[in-house]
């Protein structure tokens, strides 16, 4: 929350993910609920397979469309 905003009072970029993360973050503590580990390794993992699928998927176009033109 106070890097979100942070960035938001000196006018920074903030990536939707992780405004999304830490509103359910935010949402399971105010719940009562505490912070689950089944959601934040899901977040974790998403965080940290993001890079190498759209490294994949970039290169896989890339070798295809100058392949095909």
């Amino acid at each position: 929350m106070l890097t979100i905003g942070a960035a938001d009072m000196y006018g920074l970029p903030v990536s939707t993910t992780h405004v999304l993360s830490s509103g359910v973050a935010g949402t399971m503590v105010a719940n009562g609920g505490g912070l689950q580990m089944k959601t934040i390794r899901n977040l974790l993992m998403a965080w940290v397979l993001t890079l190498p699928a759209a490294i994949v998927l970039s290169g896989s176009l890339y070798w295809l469309f100058t392949n095909l033109f």
